[in-house]
């Protein structure tokens, strides 16, 4: 989608866009149209508007957590090709791996 209809279907000033723009908060791909946006970004851009008029999260915390957010779904991919990757694997080791990952969770309980 084009920024007109992003900002539309967020409800937000054309200046509120460029601030999330420069705090890297929302990212769009750059064509020779324009900026163009991803669902993503409107999944992005409500939680910013969440945190900042439903919770009422300040300019530095929204950058926090959007960082966190960041993080969480690069950690997320890695999970899915680490998993990818042992499911490659003969069924040996996968057993082994299995195994090493209950024995780690046990002591964790401890």
């Amino acid at each position: 989608m084009n920024e007109s209809e992003f900002r539309l279907h967020l409800r937000i000033e054309t200046t509120v866009l460029e601030v999330w723009i420069s705090q890297g908060w929302v990212v769009p791909e750059v064509t020779d149209q324009g900026r163009s946006f991803r669902d993503a970004d409107i999944a992005r851009g409500r939680l910013i508007l969440d945190l900042s008029s439903a919770m009422g999260v300040n300019e530095p915390g929204v950058d926090v957590v959007m960082d966190l957010v960041d993080q969480l779904h690069s950690i997320r991919a890695t999970l899915r090709d680490l998993t990818d990757a042992v499911c490659r694997q003969p069924s040996d080791v996968q057993d082994h791996i299995l195994s090493e990952l209950t024995r780690v969770e046990a002591l964790r309980r401890r």
